[in-house]
């Protein structure tokens, strides 16, 4: 059996792009996201399937709905992934380079700090490789780390059924950021709303929703929610009256944050807005 030097293991994770209907944002923890999938459907037993899911899926806590609901869902099987990103390679293509050679094939098995890939020359297997050699796949990051799920779905007659999916993800949440500027005896004030992406995802033609306890607030019909980034939209703008306290009445829900306060275009400090009343430094 051939050894390959320990040295590094190297691996580029790609940032994906991921076609999706409806994310929406909770404050803190577990936000819901919607995935829309279109089938058709045979008189009977269909199975579809496998549906890539998003890498951030809790694939414990799906919910199915067809938008007909004549068709029935018979059960479903989901393909989990490993937080090891190496045992996701299973069934995958890769190539390992060291001591001058490349071995190329698709990978049987990642066990026990050995991986096993079926070449064109037969079986090969070799310790997972470490710097200065490598193991590398074409893989973008979400099809590595993507669960899947497979649906067993029932019609009576044969049919174009659309699959609502509804699960948690994690890596989404909201804030809001107010600033206030003292000019003279007016106070120029600006609510936004937040919303941060702390996850590789990037979502396209995405509606947005926040939700805030039983209140629920729409963004955006279509959206691009970039990778690792915050995403800032006004809320209301609004010329008030200078005071130390000031009622702030919007037609826009202006949720309870911090403010940050200029002067004269200087950074005061904080101030804060509390059920609708605005109290400055």
């Amino acid at each position: 059996m051939k050894k390959f030097t320990i040295f590094t293991l190297f691996f580029v994770l790609l940032v994906s792009k991921v076609y999706a209907d409806t994310l929406v944002v909770n404050k803190k923890e577990f936000s819901t996201y919607i995935q829309y999938s279109q089938f058709l459907l045979a008189q009977g037993e269909t199975v579809v399937g496998p549906i890539q899911l998003l890498p951030v899926a809790k694939v414990d806590s799906i919910l199915i709905k067809p938008t007909n609901k004549e068709v029935k869902v018979l059960g479903y099987m989901v393909e989990p992934t490993k937080e090891n990103w190496v045992e996701n390679l299973v069934g995958k293509t890769v190539s390992i380079e060291g001591e001058g050679r490349v071995v190329k094939g698709t990978v049987i098995s990642v066990k026990d700090g050995y991986i096993t890939v079926d070449t064109k020359n037969g079986v090969v297997i070799t310790t997972l490789p470490t710097f200065p050699n490598r193991l590398s796949s074409s893989l973008k990051w979400q099809e590595l780390m993507s669960p899947k799920i497979t649906l067993k779905l029932y019609s009576d007659k044969p049919t174009s059924i659309g699959i609502n999916m509804f699960y948690p993800v994690s890596g989404f949440e909201w804030d809001v950021v107010y600033n206030a500027e003292i000019q003279g005896n007016k106070v120029i004030f600006n609510g936004f709303y937040e919303i941060k992406n702390q996850t590789a995802l990037r979502l396209i033609d995405v509606a947005l929703f926040i939700k805030d306890n039983e209140r629920t607030i729409k963004l955006y019909d279509k959206t691009i929610v970039e990778p690792y980034s915050s995403k800032v939209v006004n809320i209301d703008s609004l010329v008030l009256n200078y005071s130390k306290e000031i009622k702030v009445e919007s037609k826009k829900y202006l949720p309870n944050g911090k403010v940050a306060v200029y002067k004269n275009s200087t950074f005061i400090g904080y101030g804060s807005l509390n059920n609708g009343v605005l109290r400055l430094p």
